[in-house]
């Protein structure tokens, strides 16, 4: 038996070894056999090491559907062991978790879970991993675009790093110290930090690595104006990533090619480009990958709680049956003896009071039974409300990106042969295509806007929803007015998108069903509590007999209303308007002041 353990972490160290050589093929192999070992032993340590190693494995392959696959089934193992030990496995799988979820970029649910991974200590190689999840942390806030909030991360981890001979790890805070100086536009730091951990990639031989840093060194020539520089990186990370299988990073290559053609102004040349860009980025992180990683988040919270439900279960059934038991003996014990009649009824009152308790007991478990069900349904709520919003946003950037740049080469062109052929400008073909060309720019772009407003991420809801009123009114149908009382600080990005959606959903039924030509909009808040109020003067509805046309309206309000926590009314006459109210109490956690922002 030891014989076969021994050769089962052989396996596992040879796949780590192969997956560092970036020679994938030989590390899947050994990392299956070695499976195969920790399976027949039922050695759960080398089996949580092994899953973490396949996800690591996956990573490098841009696959984080299957990435998060295995540190999903680590994270069940290590929460079914009764082994204290397994316990410091979790830092390692939280982290990786949060890693996925990052990458995927689910940026908030991958800061909670390298949090989470933070407050663990004294495991083993703990100075390793916290490196590790400081990195992922500070490149999710630099996403974010909150640098207050990434720099003490950055920090921490320039710190550990010093301590640490680790080139590995050394490459990683250098390109994550790279990535914040150019959020800064601290241009020529961010070129030194990338130029650095190029150089020790080079060295290492690691050609994943290497590929990801002459990335970033590309990107910082390109915003230092040295365009051949660039294009010599460039193209050298594209050929590691190619051979490599690396769609992330090649994709990220192609747009860097793209921007130095247009910059050159060989347009045609840049729209092969974007072409080869918006393929690789489509494989690297497709919307199927995105929903998958909410869906196995979920199912991984899913099994935690029913787990939970099970053991209360059990439990209630044991009390059952000591009840049954306990009855039963004291009926035997009736027979006895009519001299024993005073004692047997103490003991009958006795146990009628330990019944009463045990049935409360029942009852009271019954209820969290209940609880943790309510509980399940919040969770697939919120994930079908996030795969939403992460649909609307993908839909909204494709619309922009793809085909936005795509109407402007065609007005372009347009332009271009306006000026070569004068004659051009008295056909009134020519006008009517350009002015079609023209309109239908502008509807795309007010297409993706409407899905994801620009204001709202940038500025904040209320500045959001100001600019939706203002566009409404300017249609002169509706006259809306919005009121604010008491909100001087930005709610949490989920939280604004989520109000923003509702009342952009009252307003498109005000619109479509009321016949209004004023609507009032009013924010208030008092300390933790916020309270939206939407009125109109329209011909109002029995809410007794809601239509059938407006019902899908209101039923996606009270989902959003539902995942915030929410309460909702709706007071309604006919001929005399209708009031929305809405409370929600809101966790002074996820408030920041819009200074911060």
């Amino acid at each position: 038996i030891n014989a076969k353990r021994q050769q089962g972490r052989i396996f596992y160290n040879a796949g780590l070894i192969y997956t560092n050589l970036t020679r994938y093929d030989s590390a899947i192999f050994y990392l299956n056999e070695a499976e195969k070992m920790a399976l027949l032993m039922r050695d759960t340590n080398l089996l949580v090491n092994i899953y973490n190693a396949n996800a690591l494995l996956s990573n490098y392959q841009s696959d984080y559907k299957t990435a998060v696959e295995f540190l999903t089934k680590a994270a069940t193992l290590v929460a079914e062991s009764k082994n204290i030990v397994h316990r410091d496995y979790l830092p390692q799988v939280y982290g990786n978790m949060g890693h996925n979820l990052i990458a995927e970029k689910q940026l908030q649910k991958g800061i909670l879970y390298e949090k989470k991974a933070l407050l663990f200590a004294n495991y083993p190689d703990e100075k390793r991993y916290r490196l590790m999840l400081h990195l992922d942390i500070t490149d999710a806030y630099i996403k974010l675009n909150d640098l207050g909030l990434a720099k003490p991360h950055l920090d921490s981890a320039r710190i550990i790093a010093l301590n640490l001979n680790n080139p590995v790890l050394k490459t990683m805070q250098l390109n994550t110290e790279g990535a914040y100086f150019a959020a800064t536009n601290d241009n020529a730091r961010s070129l030194q930090a990338y130029l650095i951990s190029y150089r020790i990639a080079d060295s290492m031989k690691n050609e994943f690595i290497k590929s990801e840093c002459a990335d970033n060194v590309a990107k910082a020539y390109l915003k230092t104006g040295s365009l051949d520089l660039a294009e010599q990186f460039a193209w050298t990370a594209n050929k590691i990533s190619t051979s490599l299988s690396s769609h992330s990073i090649r994709a990220s290559t192609y747009e860097t090619l793209k921007t130095i053609s247009s910059l050159r102004k060989n347009y045609q040349q840049a729209f092969q480009f974007s072409e080869m860009q918006k393929l690789y980025a489509d494989s690297a992180t497709s919307d199927a990958s995105q929903k998958s990683s909410l869906y196995l988040e979920a199912r991984y919270q899913s099994v935690k709680n029913e787990n939970d439900i099970s053991a209360l279960t059990i439990s209630n059934t044991n009390k059952e049956i000591e009840v049954f038991k306990r009855n039963r003996l004291l009926l035997i014990g009736g027979l006895f003896s009519s001299a024993l009649l005073i004692l047997l009824g103490l003991l009958y009152r006795n146990s009628r009071q330990k019944r009463s308790l045990a049935e409360k007991d029942a009852a009271l478990q019954q209820e969290q039974v209940k609880f943790l069900e309510r509980q399940q349904q919040v969770l697939s709520l919120q994930s079908m409300v996030n795969g939403q919003e992460t649909e609307r946003t993908r839909i909204a950037k494709d619309l922009h990106d793809g085909l936005g740049g795509l109407f402007s080469t065609i007005k372009m062109y347009f332009s271009t042969l306006q000026h070569e052929q004068p004659q051009l400008k008295e056909d009134a073909l020519f006008i009517k295509s350009y002015e079609m060309v023209n309109t239908a720019s502008e509807e795309v772009r007010r297409i993706a806007h409407n899905m994801m407003p620009e204001v709202l991420i940038k500025i904040g809801l209320l500045q959001a929803v100001q600019e939706l009123c203002n566009s409404i009114s300017a249609g002169k149908l509706l006259t809306v007015t919005l009121q604010s009382y008491g909100v001087e600080k930005r709610l949490n990005a989920s939280t604004e998108i989520m109000l923003f959606r509702i009342i952009q959903e009252l307003l498109n039924n005000i619109i479509k069903h009321a016949h209004a030509s004023e609507a009032i909009i009013q924010f208030n808040k008092e300390e933790n509590r916020l309270s939206v109020i939407v009125e109109d003067n329209g011909r109002g509805f029995n809410t007794l007999e809601k239509e059938t046309t407006s019902q899908a309206g209101l039923a996606s309000v009270e989902s959003r209303v539902s995942y915030l926590n929410g309460k909702l009314s709706i007071d309604s006459q006919q001929e005399s308007g209708t009031t929305v109210m809405m409370d929600f109490l809101l966790n002074e956690n996820y408030i920041q002041d819009s200074q911060d922002k």
